[in-house]
């Protein structure tokens, strides 16, 4: 899907998955009308070297929390209140919230969408802000702030050097004073 704010998007897949280490995530597909998409990955936050304290970690759960109902209020307009007290029991919740707007069968909530470049250089969904909206929003809040990356960071090239040899050098005692032809 392109950088920028995009429209008419609807919600394509919610999955809740676990990784090989066993660690619980969110994951919610986006698709716009060429069936481009972009993706927006929740992971449970923990402790480490940048949430130190408790206060540090409550504070990333409720942004993490304010995206996600970001999402299913763009999607269904309201949602019902969580009652639960775990990251994989909030996250079975949102899948829950949201499996209806991803039946096809059903006239699918159309959305904006804000998508920017990751460090790295692929698309994902922005987490800055309001990042998605309902389409009937008549004046859009969804804002693209200076660190948004909207051009694909450059990836220098590796250069193989031509000219570099991995042999060693050529030293006295490896010829040998003998083989001099004088």
């Amino acid at each position: 899907m392109p950088v920028g704010i995009n429209e008419n998007i609807t919600l394509k897949e919610v999955n809740v998955n676990k990784t090989q280490n066993g660690r619980d995530f969110l994951e919610i597909i986006f698709e716009n009308e060429q069936g481009q998409t972009a993706t927006m990955t929740e992971w449970k936050n923990e402790k480490n070297m940048w949430i130190k304290t408790d206060e540090d970690l409550q504070r990333r759960d409720d942004a993490q929390f304010g995206r996600i109902l970001q999402v299913v209020d763009a999607a269904l307009g309201s949602h019902t209140d969580f009652e639960g007290s775990s990251f994989a029991e909030m996250i079975n919740w949102v899948k829950q919230q949201l499996e209806p707007a991803t039946n096809t069968d059903n006239i699918r909530a159309t959305m904006r969408l804000k998508v920017i470049y990751d460090k790295n250089g692929y698309t994902q969904v922005s987490k800055n802000g309001v990042f998605i909206e309902p389409m009937d929003v008549t004046e859009s809040q969804i804002k693209l702030w200076k660190n948004d990356l909207l051009e694909r960071p450059v990836q220098p090239d590796k250069e193989d050097d031509p000219l570099g040899t991995t042999t060693a050098p050529v030293t006295a005692d490896s010829t040998g004073a003998d083989d001099l032809p004088f």
